[in-house]
């Protein structure tokens, strides 16, 4: 059986709208059980202003209970100058582990750095980015000039695409496909569903 904690790394400055269509969706599923994390589990101030109270610090996670962990974009990943030893280790085991792992805009950077998307496809806010704040990049062979992509348990998105980020995390966790694209249909294009 799979572990059922969904971890949702938080930090002072994260992109809070990545998450805006992502965050109901997982609340409402309840195989799922959802976790907010940050560096210490103190509360953080997201890009938007809003206060969030975290539920755990990187040293609490337990990497056995990980079933998807997402890590939205920010600046922080485009200054690469914090201590991102804790989210290492969490981030490592999950990858080791053949564990999913989400990450959007900036956070692409983060993974980059790593070198976790040389070897899968994978996007982000353009190749220039990537190549231009990662020197070690090995990955333009398999960059792809999508909104999102989801390859060997790696989910990337542009910042852009909050969207489609949310549809690749709903299909990683098995939703019913016809609600994810009755889902997407609404929000992309603002289709509703027809009576059945």
């Amino acid at each position: 059986m799979k572990a059922n904690h969904i971890y949702v790394y938080l930090f002072d400055g994260y992109s809070d709208w990545e998450l805006g269509y992502l965050m109901p969706e997982l609340r409402e599923d309840s195989r799922y059980k959802i976790l907010t994390v940050s560096d210490t589990g103190t509360d953080v101030v997201s890009k938007g202003g809003l206060k969030v109270s975290v539920d755990i610090s990187l040293e609490d996670l337990e990497i056995d209970n990980i079933r998807l962990f997402i890590i939205p974009g920010g600046q922080m990943w485009e200054e690469n100058q914090n201590d991102f030893s804790n989210l290492d280790r969490v981030v490592y085991g999950a990858y080791t582990h053949k564990l999913p792992i989400a990450a959007i805009c900036g956070a692409t950077v983060y993974l980059a750095h790593r070198g976790m998307l040389d070897q899968v496809k994978h996007t982000s806010n353009a190749l220039f980015y990537l190549k231009g704040l990662v020197s070690t990049y090995g990955g333009e062979i398999n960059y792809s000039n999508e909104l999102a992509v989801s390859d060997t348990n790696i989910i990337t998105a542009s910042g852009i695409a909050p969207l489609e980020f949310t549809k690749e995390i709903m299909k990683e966790l098995e939703f019913n496909s016809d609600y994810v694209e009755r889902w997407y249909q609404l929000f992309k294009y603002g289709i509703f569903p027809t009576a059945q």
